[in-house]
């Protein structure tokens, strides 16, 4: 009995397949690392500069938290334009109004890009192909460097070498002194610290007054300048200026001496006026409608009293006379108590019946007594009929 074929196994295939196996897997890794199969979008940063140590591949931050990569730097005139790709699935967690920074961790350490999330977020999250401006670029330590150099150059050392040797003599010796100094400027600063706010609101107020005693100048000026003119006017008219007063002096003397002797006689007269003015001051108000009728009708008068022709033209007619006084009936009495008023005037339509009030004064114009259509005399037709017991 023959034995089984064997079949014949090539390792070197094996061999193959493993060693493309492993370099795939590190591809695959490298990439990865690289971020070659992260989905990113790119972000422009304008910048004043770009920095010394900032390099592609630099770091995007936000929060501490790495978020992107720095792809590319371009400089031209106007400064610096840093490429960003951002990771797409942070791109919604950043607002569109975002700030940045480029710092660096270490005077000397690279710059990375660092996102800064405002005081206000706005609503709309930051969109591929935004342009944001950087507030902020780090300062390296070479570019100190080269400010100072440039000032040291610009100050004279030996100059600066002589001062702070007169300094340092100035205060050899007086180390306890200017201790004292500095601990009492420190208490003084301590008081007046509560103060500042009041300092400060005062300064303001300072300002506003400054600037309207800046606005007022001209005018100030002027009254100065006017002032000036009134002094001399003053000086040139000395002379009458003293008259003037020497009259006044002796016009108050008289005055004194008038008033000196009539003075409690002066006093009683008020008194006695009082209430004469006090009743005049109530009807005060009836008297202007009293004058100013007058004036009104001296107008349509003067029609009647030869203004139109020579002669006073009248318009007569006989009139019933009223009935004769009686007694007791006929007594006046003072018992109107209404309060002033001007009764249609100044100005009364003809046409129409003066308002008037009813009082008890024995007086009713409302009232009118019909007189005996036929008397018996004509002497009773005109002063009216006779009092009881009399015949006309």
């Amino acid at each position: 009995m023959s034995e089984p074929r064997r079949m014949k196994v090539n390792y070197k295939l094996y061999a193959l397949g493993m060693v493309v196996i492993l370099v795939g897997l590190a591809t695959v890794a490298l990439t990865s690392f690289a971020g070659g199969f992260d989905s990113t979008k790119r972000v422009t940063v304008r910048a004043d500069r770009a920095g010394l140590v900032m390099e592609p591949n630099g770091k995007v931050k936000m929060l501490g938290v790495q978020i992107g990569t720095v792809a590319g730097i371009t400089q031209d005139a106007d400064g610096a334009s840093l490429e960003l790709d951002i990771d797409s699935s942070k791109m919604s967690l950043i607002p569109e109004n975002v700030d940045v920074d480029i710092r660096s961790a270490t005077v000397f350490g690279a710059k990375y890009v660092n996102l800064v999330e405002p005081a206000s977020p706005s609503a709309d999250h930051l969109a591929s192909g935004a342009v944001i401006d950087s507030e902020h670029v780090t300062v390296e330590f070479n570019t100190l460097f080269g400010n100072l150099q440039s000032v040291l150059q610009t100050v004279q050392p030996e100059k600066i070498n002589a001062t702070l040797g007169s300094i340092s003599t100035a205060l050899n010796g007086q180390g306890k002194n200017l201790g004292e100094t500095l601990h009492k400027a420190d208490d003084y600063l301590a008081e007046m610290n509560p103060t500042l706010p009041a300092l400060e609101h005062d300064l303001k107020q300072a300002a506003i007054v400054t600037d309207t005693y800046a606005d007022l100048t001209p005018d100030l000026m002027q009254m100065l300048a006017n002032t000036t003119a009134v002094g001399e006017t003053v000086v040139s008219e000395a002379e009458n200026l003293h008259q003037s007063l020497l009259g006044t002096t002796g016009l108050a003397n008289t005055g004194d001496a008038l008033l000196g002797e009539a003075g409690e006689d002066f006093v009683t007269a008020m008194d006695y006026l009082q209430p004469t003015f006090s009743t005049v001051n109530d009807y005060s108000s009836v008297l202007t409608c009293f004058i100013v009728g007058v004036s009104l009708v001296k107008d349509a008068g003067q029609a009647a009293f030869g203004g139109d022709q020579p002669g006073l033209s009248l318009s007569s007619t006989f009139l019933a006379g009223a009935p004769a006084y009686s007694y007791p009936e006929n007594l006046p009495k003072v018992n109107a108590k209404n309060a002033p008023s001007c009764y249609g005037l100044p100005w009364v339509d003809e046409t129409k019946n003066a308002p008037y009030v009813v009082t008890d004064s024995g007086v009713n114009p409302s009232i009118v007594e019909h007189q005996q259509t036929n008397p018996q005399s004509l002497w009773g037709f005109l002063i009216g009929p006779p009092p009881p017991g009399w015949t006309w």
